[in-house]
């Protein structure tokens, strides 16, 4: 032991009467020449004793530490970031500790030294998940910063954001969201609004003109004033309605760019003493699964956030990046806050 008591890699190692690179070798997930009888004993021993990597020790040892550096734009008051939740889960099969930083890549000093101080923690992974474009304010500066890391042996994935020179995991947001305009177009509905999000950037764009595009297949149109932006947050819906609500005649279906806002925007309106599903229609994006408790339950499009950071792993665990681009599909689900307008077959 340590002299502050600390159980080090060399007392599991003589407890299990095994060689501290054995030790070392199995407990880093580095097994394939130690037998499974000995990585039982080098386990148990170092449960037992209480023994935990030392990482930063880990870092200076192998150049890198069993750690991923996760960057967001912004973490949502409301509602957990189904993006985040899916780094967490491939991380923890993986057995690796994630580090979070808040980014906002127009400020760009502050988003330098975030991934600065990401990169003196020697992590394996850095997985950028943003909602712009790749030539949004900012975004060559962090490109820049990302390379330097790249350049020092950590892999950098992309989730959210094409055309950067990093491996990067993309949802067609537009696609999705022409296809729930096509249903929602297909069961009778024939006056949309839209709320788009302010602070999701390319994201909310790609939504929003997907939807249109989706309309316009069958005939119909968005005019630009039954188009509205508001912030990207329970919150931002609310005040969403409140617009909405002073417009007359009322839209039959309102799509919101993300479920948060569509579940603050469907507050409001049952506050007004309309009826979810009856009175006026509401389909949201994401698919979170809070959703399906929602009293009616919301339509909204299932976009694969847990398959898209299962795939960020997947990249950064291949030897050398090629700026590829794995492109997922998302799909709409229809629920009973949009039922079929009556008098319409499907």
């Amino acid at each position: 032991m340590t002299e502050n008591g600390a159980v080090t890699l060399e007392d599991v190692a003589r407890e299990a009467d095994v060689s501290v690179s054995t030790a070392s070798r199995t407990l880093n997930g580095r097994t394939g020449r130690v037998s499974e009888t000995t990585q039982a004993r080098v386990r148990a021993v170092a449960a037992r004793l209480g023994y935990a990597t030392n990482l930063a020790a880990q870092a200076v040892a192998l150049g890198r530490s069993r750690a991923v550096g996760l960057v967001v734009g912004d973490i949502p008051d409301d509602y957990q970031n189904p993006v985040m939740t899916g780094v967490f889960h491939a991380a923890a099969k993986r057995g690796m500790l994630v580090t979070t930083a808040v980014a906002q890549t127009a400020a760009i000093d502050a988003t330098s030294n975030a991934i600065r101080l990401l990169r003196g923690q020697r992590p394996s992974v850095i997985i950028y998940v943003g909602t712009e474009s790749s030539t949004s304010d900012g975004m060559p500066e962090l490109a820049a910063e990302l390379k330097h890391a790249e350049h020092e042996g950590c892999r950098v994935v992309v989730i959210g954001v094409s055309g950067t020179p990093f491996d990067s995991v993309v949802v067609d947001d537009r696609r999705a969201a022409a296809e729930l305009a096509t249903s929602l177009a297909g069961i009778g509905y024939r006056d949309p609004m839209i709320v788009g999000g302010v602070g999701l950037g390319q994201i909310s764009r790609e939504r929003t003109d997907g939807f249109i595009e989706g309309w316009a297949q069958n005939g119909l149109t968005v005019p630009l004033d039954r188009v509205l932006q508001q912030a990207s947050s329970h919150d931002g819906g609310y005040r969403a309605a409140g617009e909405i609500l002073r417009r007359r005649p009322l839209p039959d279906v309102v799509f919101c760019v993300n479920d948060s806002m569509a579940i603050g925007l469907s507050v409001r309106l049952r506050e007004q003493g309309l009826v979810i599903g009856q009175d006026i229609a509401v389909a949201g994006c994401d698919d979170m699964p809070a959703l399906r408790d929602i009293d009616p339950p919301l339509t909204t499009i299932h976009l694969p956030w847990l398959e898209a950071a299962e795939e960020a792993f997947r990249l950064a665990e291949s030897t050398e990046p090629s700026g590829r681009t794995v492109v997922l599909e998302g799909y709409p689900v229809l629920r009973t806050s949009t039922p079929q307008v009556a008098g319409v077959r499907s």
